[in-house]
């Protein structure tokens, strides 16, 4: 890397490690001892159960085909005026983790995580190509997620339908007494994480009821993590995953978990229980020529390793390297046109 590169990716390193350092200080300070044991006793027996159930050497027999979504199933449809104007769309996620499942005794099955929240920009021809965008961790809550996500500009600038839904307990599908969707309480992650990817299949469903136009999606961190998973159980056009953690146990340690944890990320039983929510074990389905990647040379959240192993996983997919940290991708307008240009190419040359 030259000299000039290094002083321009200086602020951006700076601004993610000391989002990172708030983020490590964060974790609790007492030993959680009793929450290590109960996990560690989760994952072995959920091992085992994948291992008995095929989903350890088969993961992507693990992901149930959610059912299709129909007009008819939609619970509320507004227009929202104001800055941004857009629709919100509510739908049932229908989602409750299999009897038997570790930890499916604790997963929420309340109305506020059930009910699916999408925040939409359609255009009048049915013919507009769809972006779902999906949003990183702790967003959801605000209609400038549009914003963040690029959602108004791939609409008004690059005329595609966009739909932003809401991840599991995010936004208004969390209450004061849920966990967060990345936590330590590892069967509930996963719970979580399955849960996502079943919503953006069934609002994809939805989508393809409306209409034949080509549909991608688009994902920014924890959303390009659902997106590289999501190009394994899809059949999508285009699958662009921004910034994309592949290995979340891992993703977990960087973050600077109480030590008690540390060996429990690392086991056996953790590994071979997450392979069913890796997309380095999901082969992908959407063609190498529809698949691209965005990673951030100065990225201080998510390893840069991990991107690298995407990319060799993807094969021939494409990869692009931008230069600004975790944080300030959203900022980079050469990111911005770079992940617009390849949304367009494969989506547009469709019609």
């Amino acid at each position: 890397m030259t000299l000039g590169r290094r002083l321009a990716l200086a602020p951006h390193i700076a601004i993610d490690e000391a989002v990172l350092a708030v983020m490590r200080s964060r974790q609790p300070n007492a030993s959680p001892e009793a929450g290590v044991h109960r996990t560690a006793a989760e994952m072995a027996a959920t091992a085992a159960l994948f291992e008995e159930r095929g989903w350890v050497a088969a993961p992507l027999s693990y992901h149930r085909t959610p059912p299709p979504l129909r007009d008819s199933d939609l619970l509320e449809l507004h227009t929202r005026t104001g800055p941004l104007r857009h629709e919100t769309m509510t739908f049932p996620s229908e989602f409750t983790p299999r009897a038997g499942e570790p930890g499916a005794d604790r997963w929420p099955l309340n109305d506020c995580n059930d009910t699916v929240f999408v925040r939409l920009l359609r255009h009048r021809d049915p013919q507009a190509p769809w972006v779902v965008c999906l949003h990183g961790f702790g967003m959801g809550s605000s209609r400038f997620d549009l914003a963040v996500l690029w959602a108004t500009y791939l609409h008004s600038t690059l005329g595609f339908n966009v739909a932003v839904p809401v991840a599991p307990l995010h936004g208004p599908r969390r209450t004061e007494d849920d966990d967060q969707l990345l936590s330590l309480d590892l069967t509930s992650m996963l719970h979580g994480i399955t849960q996502a990817l079943w919503d953006v299949r069934r609002l994809v469903s939805w989508i393809r009821s409306t209409t034949d136009a080509p549909v991608g999606v688009y994902g920014l961190s924890l959303g390009g993590f659902l997106a590289t998973m999501l190009a394994g159980l899809e059949p999508l056009d285009a699958v662009v995953a921004a910034l994309p953690f592949v290995d979340v146990l891992g993703l977990m340690e960087h973050h600077g978990p109480p030590a008690e944890y540390h060996s429990l990320l690392r086991s056996a039983d953790a590994r071979n229980t997450f392979r069913v929510a890796s997309p380095l074990s999901v082969p992908a389905v959407v063609p190498a020529d529809r698949l691209a990647l965005f990673a951030a040379r100065g990225d201080r959240l998510i390893p840069v390793d991990q991107s690298r192993a995407l990319h060799r996983a993807w094969q021939d997919g494409e990869v692009q390297w931008t230069n600004s940290g975790h944080v300030g991708f959203t900022w980079s307008r050469q990111a911005r046109g770079l992940v617009g240009r390849r949304l367009h190419t494969a989506l547009v040359a469709e019609l």
